[in-house]
């Protein structure tokens, strides 16, 4: 084997090649990392999905608690975003970006004060052509 092609390989993490640690709990720092929600912010449900997108493997299942949402990728590692929960608009569009299965009408009942802590799985596929059909 060229001497070239065992650099490339032995990265110290294993043959991967994004040279990324598979999860959280191996990387250097392990504490969850949050998200600051603002609904202010101009396409914030966006910015949330890219931030947890770019540091975590794909998402599994989501938790709303009280005063902030977790979502877990398939490594149960977590990413919080403070502020996000209970009673505000963008929770029942983020949840269905997400793929959650859950349902809106009574999600939407619940307010700002509700306590009970709430989790979904992240399984949900839409069937091709669901958007003609009207599916």
């Amino acid at each position: 084997m060229p001497e070239r092609d065992k650099k490339i390989a032995d990265t110290g993490w294993g043959i991967k090649p994004d040279d990324q640690p598979s999860n959280r709990r191996e990387a250097a720092h392990r504490e969850a990392p949050v998200y600051r929600y603002d609904p202010n912010e101009p396409d914030v449900i966006r910015k949330v999905l890219r931030a947890q997108r770019r540091g975590f493997n794909t998402a599994n299942h989501v938790r709303i608690e009280p005063g902030r949402l977790i979502i877990y990728d398939i490594n149960k590692d977590p990413f919080v975003v403070e502020g996000l929960s209970y009673g505000d608009e963008n929770l029942i569009t983020i949840l269905k970006d997400l793929g959650a299965a859950f349902d809106p009408l009574a999600l939407a009942q619940l307010g700002k004060d509700e306590q009970t802590p709430r989790e979904f799985p992240l399984s949900r596929a839409w069937a091709w052509g669901a958007e003609r059909s009207g599916g």
